[in-house]
């Protein structure tokens, strides 16, 4: 069973977290918007804090509104090749799952939909579908 559960932006309330997965998290989607510019705003911090140092293998990182690339004239790997995304290549370069990049003008949940969904479950398989243990307020 796959079980995927969307957090505002900013950063999740522990305790949420921690009462949706009580058993702890397998997979960590970071979802990005590849049109906005963005900044590192301490994610790495903020997932290490919640999740520990082992956050990383378990992590992939899915970019949407690729499709404004292209339109720009972006190739994926001309996007993380800039400047202002260089924290972004060095995170992709360090996490278990890898980058992916959704076209939102595309019907991708049936397209592109279900090689994400294995991608997810093979970063799960790869660690031994351990999970990592939410850290709230009282186990820090």
């Amino acid at each position: 069973m796959l079980r995927i559960i969307d957090t505002p932006p900013g950063v999740p309330d522990p305790q949420s977290i921690h009462r949706l997965c009580p058993q702890g998290v397998h997979v960590l989607g970071i979802v990005l918007r590849a049109d906005l510019p963005h900044e590192d705003a301490r994610l790495q911090q903020h997932a290490e804090k919640l999740l520990g140092p082992e956050w990383r293998q378990h992590a992939i990182v899915i970019l949407t509104h690729a499709d404004h690339l292209r339109e720009t004239g972006f190739q994926p790997s001309a996007y993380l090749a800039q400047p202002s995304t260089r924290w972004l290549r060095d995170l992709a370069g360090e996490i278990g799952g890898g980058v992916w990049f959704l076209d939102n003008t595309s019907d991708w949940p049936s397209v592109r939909g279900r090689m994400l969904r294995d991608q997810i479950l093979c970063l799960s398989a790869k660690n031994h579908h351990s999970a990592l243990t939410v850290r709230t307020v009282t186990s820090v």
